[in-house]
């Protein structure tokens, strides 16, 4: 499975989420040391800024490939080329063109509206490959449209020129078994060399589930962003694909990539230091209490059975715990050895009661008082 990233310029079109030229690449370089395939440069034709972050890109990186999106305008593919001047060998070109085919729902109509979207895009294809070695196809708003003409018009820009095909999830439209349905009829419609990937979206938040179904499907590319970043609801997250493939389908080589998922948590920091952007707390893996636990249910967990659970080293984080109204007498021990001021031989009945007494007004009890509750009582006042 190869990892397309485009935090840097999917990612980016979420609302008030900007990235200077220079934080692209210094995101980039980053990017590049996790071992990601392919980063998604920007859209060079949009502005200046973009053109200039795709410069600062190119600039920053040595090997990993480059990929930029452009309408389908031959002047767009032209300046495309030219942003990636220095890295022409790494460079890829994505592109679509409208589809036609949405416009007319029958008759004579949509035979026309359908023969005009695959005229547009083989025309499309054999342009780009004019400038670019690597093409890639995006089959845009895929869940919504006819199958049988998705597969036509994925073997025609195949065969005019197309290397990658992707099939996007533009509106989130689908779930796991039918978008795994739909890759699995578009891979059997192209050539073996045609690498064919997939862009989720997860404005129901099935983008990991989607993800996961097209590449057991038969896809080798995924399009992920940091946290799920993007328009709308916003794409597969960079850090829950690369935690599946480690935890769930370490034995499976269709999910096997060359990054180094231990980096995950600083790329996110540095993430966050560029854009000012801050997750909800509990968001899955990268949320800041993501791997802090209060509830004494959890905190009583035997070691023998969270061996078993996903480790948060994996992805450079680590499990905490924190003790407040919701912890019970073990997590409260295990805090206090971790602290080296485990009490014996005294009232734990007693210790717990005082503990939950300090949490009362604040809801969590700070390591110091914590310590300074267990020190009272191993002073010998409640000695059992």
């Amino acid at each position: 499975m190869e990892i397309f990233e485009t935090t840097l310029r999917d990612g980016e079109q979420q609302a008030h989420l900007h990235f200077t030229a220079v934080q692209k690449g210094a995101m980039a370089a980053l990017f590049e040391e996790l071992g990601v395939d392919v980063i998604d440069a920007g859209f060079p034709a949009a502005s200046a800024v973009d053109l200039d972050g795709v410069r600062h890109i190119v600039d920053r990186t040595d090997a990993v490939r480059l990929s930029v999106l452009t309408r389908p305008i031959k002047k767009d593919i032209i300046r495309a080329k030219a942003a990636l001047q220095g890295a022409t060998h790494r460079s890829r070109i994505a592109t679509a063109t409208r589809p036609f085919d949405m416009m007319s729902a029958s008759g004579i109509g949509a035979a026309q509206a359908r023969r005009k979207t695959i005229e547009k895009s083989t025309r499309l294809m054999q342009e780009a490959r004019i400038h670019f070695r690597e093409v890639q196809y995006y089959v845009i708003c895929a869940g919504s449209r006819d199958v049988a003409f998705l597969t036509n018009l994925c073997a025609s820009v195949a065969e005019a020129g197309a290397t990658h095909i992707v099939v996007a999830d533009t509106l989130s439209t689908t779930e796991p078994d039918s978008f795994g349905a739909l890759v699995r009829d578009i891979k059997a419609a192209l050539p073996p060399d045609i690498v064919l990937g997939v862009h989720c979206h997860n404005q129901l938040g099935l983008s990991l589930a989607n993800t996961i179904a097209g590449i057991e499907a038969g896809a080798t590319q995924a399009e992920v962003t940091i946290g799920n970043t993007g328009d709308g609801g916003g794409n597969a997250a960079l850090e829950q694909v690369l935690a599946y493939a480690n935890y769930f389908a370490a034995a499976d080589p269709r999910f096997a990539n060359r990054c180094q998922t231990e980096m995950v948590a600083e790329v996110v920091d540095a993430f966050i230091a560029c854009t000012g952007m801050q997750f909800s707390p509990n968001k899955p893996l990268i949320g800041d209490i993501s791997f802090l636990i209060e509830t004494g249910i959890h905190q009583a967990i035997p070691s023998d059975i969270m061996r078993h659970a996903f480790h948060p080293e994996t992805i450079g984080r680590r499990t905490e715990i924190t003790i407040g109204r919701h912890s019970g007498i073990s997590g409260i021990l295990e805090q206090l050895d971790k602290m080296n001021l485990r009490p014996r031989n005294i009232n734990q009945q007693l210790l717990y009661q005082r503990v939950m007494h300090a949490a009362q007004k604040t809801g969590t009890v700070p390591n110091r008082k914590l310590g300074q509750i267990a020190k009272s009582l191993m002073a010998g006042a409640d000695v059992e």
